[in-house]
């Protein structure tokens, strides 16, 4: 009789929310700090300051940066003193202990009671500059709004695309520091067919065409598609807030009409997530695979 018992379903770390999550686009602030060096902002910073003692007393001039270092020395201890408490906002939004994506199910929002039970496609879009002005570069801003109006439009149409979630990531390998990369996640493959064939992804791709036939080639675009069958994929995330394949959701029409979202994120602590090989469903994990 124990034998028929059902496996109970995986139990979510968030409730169910009626209110739409929107994705992260990048922040133009990122792109713009981080196509510099370091000694280019700092060189810019001493310009800054040559300039205030060339117009002011040097009274004056030197409270600018008296203020900004006392500013960052004292937020810098402040956060210290709160480090484990719920003031210190680096743990914004950090859920302790170990959890795992295992999306429900597309047509119930029931959670899954066994690990990586459905298909998943992931999307890579990036761009990068290589040319000594970075983004400030010929055609980089209009390639930058057209891969915003981009991001803009999968957000706004998530439902139709069947997008579940994206997040926005920088490179760092190379000295310029300019590539940004946008990860998505989609339910099936049809869906991103669907992106990709609209008008603000063509939009983009006419226009770097274009570009490139001006005789422009300083300017990397990129994609990459991964279609993961179901049994072919795992997650794991401690002490983490949600991020990737951990911060999507899944939308779901109530018997009322409304729209339900429910988060992908779960308790890993339960046998079946623990372990590299449990989390595929291919067979048990030994012990050292237990603890990841």
């Amino acid at each position: 009789m124990g034998d028929t018992l059902e496996k109970p379903d995986f139990r979510p770390i968030f409730t169910p929310t009626k209110q739409r999550p929107l994705g992260t686009p990048p922040h133009k602030e990122t792109i713009i700090k981080d196509a510099f060096r370091l000694r280019t902002l700092m060189a810019m910073g001493a310009l800054a300051q040559i300039v205030l003692f060339a117009i002011l007393p040097y009274r004056y001039a030197v409270v600018p940066v008296l203020i900004l270092t006392l500013h960052s020395i004292g937020s810098t201890i402040g956060q210290m003193l709160f480090y484990k408490t719920n003031q210190n906002p680096y743990m914004a939004d950090v859920i302790q202990g170990s959890t795992s994506s295992q999306p429900p199910s597309w047509q119930t929002g029931r959670y899954p009671n066994a690990p990586c039970s459905s298909s998943i496609v992931v999307f890579h879009l990036g761009v990068s500059y290589n040319h000594p002005l970075g983004p400030a570069s010929p055609g980089a801003y209009e390639l930058f709004t057209h891969f915003m109006n981009m991001s803009k439009a999968i957000n706004e149409k998530k439902e139709e695309y069947g997008l579940l979630g994206m997040s926005s990531w920088k490179q760092t390998k190379r000295a310029t520091h300019n590539a940004g990369m946008s990860v998505f996640y989609f339910r099936d493959i049809e869906g991103l067919h669907k992106f990709a064939h609209d008008k603000e992804h063509r939009d983009g791709w006419d226009f770097l065409q274009a570009f490139r036939k001006k005789g422009y080639s300083h300017i990397t675009a990129l994609h990459e598609t991964f279609e993961v069958p179901a049994g072919a994929w795992e997650s794991i995330y401690l002490d983490s807030p949600p991020t990737l394949m951990g911060d999507t959701t899944v939308r779901m029409t109530e018997k009322d009409g409304s729209a339900t979202w429910y988060h992908s994120l779960v308790d890993a602590s339960v046998r079946p997530l623990t372990g590299m090989m449990n989390r595929m469903a291919r067979g048990k994990a030994t012990a050292r695979e237990g603890y990841a």
